[in-house]
């Protein structure tokens, strides 16, 4: 297993073509740690060692699918040969709503949300979002809470996440909120969206929190048809090494001849 891992961390720092030293950095774990994981040593598990990982691999620009094969040779996942087929969880009672968090979003009467006591995440409840029948817009379960403790620093929320038969898209979301209700950083993940069916997942979403900023609003969304369960769920000021995943605005027009096209039909 740990051979497999030195191996794999090996391929994808070459693939980036960043120094050992940087990636480090940029990940947030100590160069000596990762310098032992290439030379072999095991991952020692500890309770932020999904996210130590998850974080690495999105230092190293690694797609979802590569930051799960990475946490799969670390003993993080368990190692499957195939997508496994998750199943949704029939809703036969209404769905009671965790302390501190409600629903929202353009349509939240066409999804079901609350905690799902059939599911857990390493020995804890989860909560989650299903789509009625006929689900239109999309649906959140989320929080929102005072910015005051968090100005001027960098914030990230993190969850495991599990999905079934996500037909359109899902995602962690982060809004940090200024005077006026003006946004002043936000990320829902939509670059990196969760679709189709996965076991549970480690996602971040990281912002900074600016001095004018009055609230923060945090959340889990689902769009169209299927389920996804939310458990994990950690909301924690991070160092300036780890990378916001903040949208950034282009620094000049482009495409303004339209010869370039997206990769997928825009929603």
């Amino acid at each position: 297993m740990s051979d497999d891992f030195g191996a794999q961390l090996d391929a994808f720092i070459r693939q980036a073509g960043l120094p050992v030293r940087r990636v480090a950095s940029y990940a947030g774990i100590p160069h000596q740690t990762l310098f032992n994981w290439l030379n072999g040593t095991r991952p020692r598990w500890h309770p932020a060692l999904t996210d130590d990982l998850h974080r690495l691999g999105l230092a190293l620009g690694l797609a979802s699918e590569e930051i799960d094969l990475l946490l799969q040779r670390a003993g993080c996942l368990p190692q499957r040969e195939t997508e496994p087929q998750m199943k949704e969880n029939p809703m036969s009672e209404k769905l009671v709503l965790p302390k501190g968090w409600f629903a929202a979003g353009s349509h939240p009467k066409t999804y079901h949300m609350g905690l799902d006591p059939a599911v857990r995440y390493e020995q804890s409840v989860a909560a989650c979002i299903k789509a009625t029948e006929s689900p239109e817009g999309f649906g959140t379960l989320m929080q929102m809470f005072k910015a005051d403790a968090y100005r001027g620093q960098r914030l990230r929320f993190a969850a495991a996440v599990r999905a079934a038969s996500v037909e359109q898209w899902a995602g962690l979301w982060m809004r940090v909120d200024g005077p006026n209700n003006q946004m002043l950083a936000f990320d829902n993940m939509r670059s990196r969206k969760i679709s189709g069916s996965c076991d549970w997942t480690c996602h971040a979403v990281v912002l900074d929190v600016a001095d004018s900023a009055i609230n923060i609003a945090f959340g889990i969304l689902l769009q169209g048809a299927g389920q996804v369960w939310l458990a994990g769920v950690r909301v924690e000021p991070v160092g300036t090494d780890v990378p916001v995943t903040e949208a950034t605005c282009p620094v000049a027009p482009t495409n303004l001849d339209f010869s370039e096209q997206e990769t997928e039909k825009a929603a």
